[in-house]
């Protein structure tokens, strides 16, 4: 792997991260509103977690496409364990869309709903809002620690072709 690439897989991480850490870190926020209900502008709360999610369905599926043909392929490649790591990388993909589906399908029935949320609306939407943000902060880290790892690596090797 070459300083170009590297330089390349992690600028392409640490940006396309940094911006989904924000919007993640806005979700935590909002989904923690709804720890209670009662002191919160529950709509306010539903409409904020809609933006968000639209956001993670339209950006998150375009960022998950670019990573899996550009950033993948690296790291099954030069990374620690890369195949495996890859094929888990894909698997939390496919399961972070399946919990914002379910998000999204919650968030649905609470706007059917309107502002008097039922407790077990409020309930799943903090369950699920908040599992998401796990799943998504929890991504990025390993993400993020694999390509660092492959330049440590890619870096060590090079000091010792030349020693």
């Amino acid at each position: 792997m070459n300083a170009a690439e590297i330089r390349a897989a992690l600028n392409a991480v640490e940006k396309d991260h940094e911006l989904a850490l924000k919007k993640v870190r806005a979700l935590k926020n909002a989904v923690s509103c709804l720890i209670d209900p009662d002191h919160a502008d529950v709509s306010a709360v539903v409409e904020q977690l809609r933006d968000l999610n639209a956001y993670f369905t339209n950006e998150f599926a375009a960022h998950t496409a670019e990573e899996e043909t550009t950033l993948f392929p690296l790291l099954e490649r030069h990374a620690p364990g890369g195949p495996e790591l890859v094929a888990r990388l894909r698997q939390e993909h496919r399961d972070i869309c399946r919990k914002r589906e379910e998000f999204a399908n919650c968030l649905g029935i609470a706007v059917e709903v309107g502002d008097e949320l039922p407790r077990m609306v409020v309930r799943d939407l903090l369950a699920d809002g908040w599992l998401l943000w796990e799943m998504l902060d929890r991504h990025a880290h390993t993400e993020t620690r694999a390509v660092h790892q492959c330049a440590t690596r890619s870096f060590q090797g090079a000091a010792s072709a030349k020693a």
